[in-house]
């Protein structure tokens, strides 16, 4: 991955847009190599999903009475064609009383010959009654869109459907449903899926990516049969951070009590020369926002962060392409409501709390990916910003502390929002100079140093009426640590004013 706007789609053949076959095979070559020597065996610490030595990402999933079901893109041999070992789609369900976890089974895979030859993936699952939409008289509970293409360099990717009654046996309609608009960007893909009438009325959101000098664009198109689509129209980026041209997402799901959006768009790459020049596959993490109905393309209202699930939060090192837990039909109003849940693809385990940044950024590698849990709780009380110590250094966050690592709690320095409430608008965010050098810092590049994500928002000055303290960056030379003494209690020369949180 050479761009900070790439994104990891697909692997084996597809880990971004537009790589050399040279890097194909060494990707390919290493995961087989992984597999042959008996990688796997079961989820790695942190991890809920995976294929035995395989990779796992792109998930989707619906809470269906007492059962949680699974879908995602897992590293398996081709059932219709076995010399085929890359991309399938893997499924398992959960039964929630038992708390048993299904082993995964491949459900679909690319067909010889077809528009969907190779590079399967990013499956989303809607539930409905779908009346004959492959022509065969037979009725339907549940809609499968995927991306896939015939193009062995990756690009010109479509979108397709698959019909199944029980979720486990599909069967696919013959052509795309959208049709990649060019043959040499990426073309369609990331499909979000919601179902407006609970039969076969099909809301399709999808990005539409035709090249790196040609904004990414969020498109909605609409079904009344799941199978032939209109396109309604272009997505707002009115509120979302960074480069919102090349923005991209893993997931959109529909809140039907507040009549509102949430997605979970992914945060860019980090840049190779902060992890050791490492070409790290999978961003450092998603960013969950939400948005009325009625703005969804007016921007009108826009799009809200409510909260960063990134390396600093979770100790991942990729965490990327999340996908909500919904009902069958697309909603997140489910028996966790109003907590929202997601999967997220991830690498696991964690790298260690000393990692040099080389070793962090290979631990990103795809033969490392998982999939993992993680929720937003609205209306969640403050993050409390804690400051570690151990034997050699000091680790300042809100987030992840690795257990191994030997840190114990020095003090609470203050609290931050986990978005911009109150008048918050100082972003703090985590970082990580050489070994282990913690740091925290208002610079969203880390001054060049490796970045693990967001602390949260506090306040670049005192406010009337708020309990603030401020916080001082101290160096000791060896090591960086934040205090509420200009002095740095003694400990290193005046500190470096930062900002104010509340106590």
């Amino acid at each position: 991955m050479t761009r900070q706007d790439s994104i990891p789609r697909r692997i084996c053949g597809c880990i971004h847009r537009r790589r050399t076959r040279l890097l194909i095979r060494l990707i390919v070559g290493l995961l087989a190599i992984a597999a042959a020597n008996g990688c796997g065996g079961g989820p790695p610490p942190g991890a809920f999903l995976s294929v035995s030595g395989g990779y796992s990402y792109s998930p989707t999933a619906l809470e269906i009475g007492n059962t949680q079901q699974f879908w995602w893109c897992g590293q398996a041999h081709n059932p219709d064609d076995p010399s085929q070992y890359g991309d399938t789609i893997q499924y398992a369900s959960l039964n929630l009383t038992t708390q048993q976890l299904t082993k995964p089974v491949t459900v679909l895979a690319e067909t010889p010959g077809a528009w969907d030859s190779v590079f399967l993936c990013n499956p989303k699952v809607v539930g409905g009654t779908f009346t004959n939409p492959l022509g065969d008289g037979q009725i339907y509970s549940y809609a499968m869109y995927y991306v896939a293409t015939a193009s062995s360099d990756g690009n010109a990717n479509s979108i397709g459907v698959a019909f199944s009654k029980d979720g486990v046996q599909w069967k696919k309609y013959g052509q795309p449903v959208i049709a990649s608009p060019t043959q040499t960007g990426y073309g369609v893909g990331q499909p979000a899926v919601y179902n407006s009438d609970q039969k076969s009325g099909i809301w399709l959101f999808f990005e539409d990516d035709r090249g790196p000098t040609i904004p990414i664009q969020h498109v909605q198109a609409k079904s009344t049969d799941g199978v032939h689509f209109a396109i309604v129209g272009n997505l707002t980026t009115n509120g979302l951070d960074g480069d919102a041209s090349r923005i991209s997402w893993g997931d959109m799901a529909y809140d039907v009590v507040t009549d509102a959006w949430y997605a979970a768009f992914n945060l860019p790459l980090r840049s190779p020369p902060t992890t050791g020049n490492i070409v790290e596959r999978g961003q450092l993490g998603v960013t969950l926002y939400r948005i009325p109905n009625s703005s969804l393309l007016s921007g009108a209202t826009p799009w809200q962060l409510l909260h960063s699930f990134d390396t600093n939060m979770m100790g991942n090192e990729s965490i990327f392409l999340a996908g909500f837990l919904r009902d069958q039909y697309g909603r997140v109003n489910i028996a966790s409501y109003p907590t929202i849940q997601l999967l997220t693809s991830m690498s696991a385990p964690a790298p260690s709390w000393n990692a040099s940044p080389s070793t962090a950024g290979k631990s990103a590698e795809a033969q490392h990916w998982n999939i993992g849990k993680a929720q937003w709780v609205p209306n969640s009380p403050l993050l409390a910003l804690n400051r570690f110590a151990n034997s050699s250094t000091h680790h300042v966050t809100t987030g992840w502390i690795d257990p191994s690592g030997g840190f114990k709690i020095q003090s609470l320095l203050g609290h931050l929002y986990e978005n911009r409430l109150q008048g918050a608008d100082l972003a703090f965010y985590g970082c990580k100079g050489g070994f282990v050098d913690y740091f925290v810092s208002t610079d969203n590049s880390c001054a060049g140093q490796r970045l693990l994500g967001l602390e949260g928002y506090g306040y670049s000055r005192p406010q009337a009426g708020r309990n603030l303290v401020p916080l001082y960056s101290c160096d000791t030379g060896r090591d960086h640590f934040l205090s509420q003494d200009p002095k740095c209690e003694g400990q290193a020369s005046a500190g470096q004013l930062l900002g104010y949180v509340p106590l």
